[in-house]
């Protein structure tokens, strides 16, 4: 089992149990219990980890040798003082904030042995995204001032077994290093893994197979301008439409690098419509 998982809340533990099976983790969720009790059910499910809100109750819990991720319901100065050194996840009222806070908490702990076992399981380490502010299945449009956040991560992210897509401009600023890699050229000079600018809808079928042909995908494309160059806005961003319906589907994730003033307010809007702005971590 990889979380024992225990909240006082019913609601809060219905959601917990919603995120944890999403995300595919193997899991128990209960109603809060004391220190003996947690510990007994730890001897008896083994979990990796232990997720639990903090009370008098149940604190004796941090000294033990297991992980623990604690959860605060509200924020209590004297444990987080007593605790300095210590992650806390500090719930927001609907949970929204939970994938990205437990994600980087088990991010920056991945030196323990219980941590790094469970993350190098497929089904775990896709979830390691949400540290970074990513969603399966979504769009995000991202500043050309951030390409080089997003380029520092992703070797982080094919290290993981993400297999990535990458349509490209510019050869120079791609990472050297990437794990399950796919990188096209989009080029007017013929050769291999190269596709021709106004060759869209080629270019966009690559994209289309390599979603249907792998789970779990992200796909980067920082060509936008230099494919308006050749097509139009209308024809590009049909074909932008037609691959979110493939990230939606397949629940995948395409990352658009560009630049705003390269539009109208009007075309920038269409463009963005079912995207979500991504500005770093």
């Amino acid at each position: 089992m990889d979380i024992l998982c225990f909240h006082s809340g019913e609601e809060y533990r219905s959601k917990i149990s919603e995120h944890l099976s999403e995300m595919g983790f193997e899991f128990e969720c209960f109603e809060l219990k004391d220190y003996k009790e947690i510990l007994s059910l730890w001897k008896k499910y083994s979990p990796s980890i232990i997720l639990t809100e903090l009370t008098d109750k149940n604190i004796k819990i941090l000294e033990e040798d297991i992980f623990v991720v604690p959860i605060i319901k509200h924020l209590n100065r004297a444990l987080i003082t007593k605790y300095a050194n210590r992650d806390f996840i500090i719930l927001d009222e609907l949970t929204k904030n939970f994938r990205k806070s437990f994600m980087s908490i088990l991010l920056s702990h991945k030196d323990k042995k219980s941590v790094a076992q469970m993350l190098s399981i497929p089904r775990i380490a896709k979830n390691l995204i949400y540290a970074y502010n990513f969603e399966w299945g979504r769009t995000f449009i991202v500043p050309t001032d951030a390409r080089d956040a997003l380029y520092k991560i992703l070797p982080k992210i094919s290290d993981w077994g993400v297999p990535i897509f990458m349509a490209i401009r510019d050869r120079s600023s791609v990472p050297k290093i990437l794990n399950n890699a796919k990188i096209v050229w989009v080029t007017d000079i013929v050769g291999k893994d190269r596709i021709k600018p106004h060759n869209l809808t080629i270019l966009t079928d690559n994209i289309i197979r390599f979603i249907e042909e792998n789970e779990n995908t992200f796909i980067v494309v920082d060509c936008i301008e230099y494919l308006l160059l050749y097509n139009d806005f209308i024809n590009v961003l049909r074909n932008i439409e037609l691959i979110n319906s493939y990230v939606m589907e397949h629940n995948a994730i395409l990352i658009i690098i560009t630049d705003n003033e390269a539009y109208t307010t009007k075309e920038y809007s269409l463009l963005r419509r079912y995207a979500i702005e991504w500005k770093g971590v």
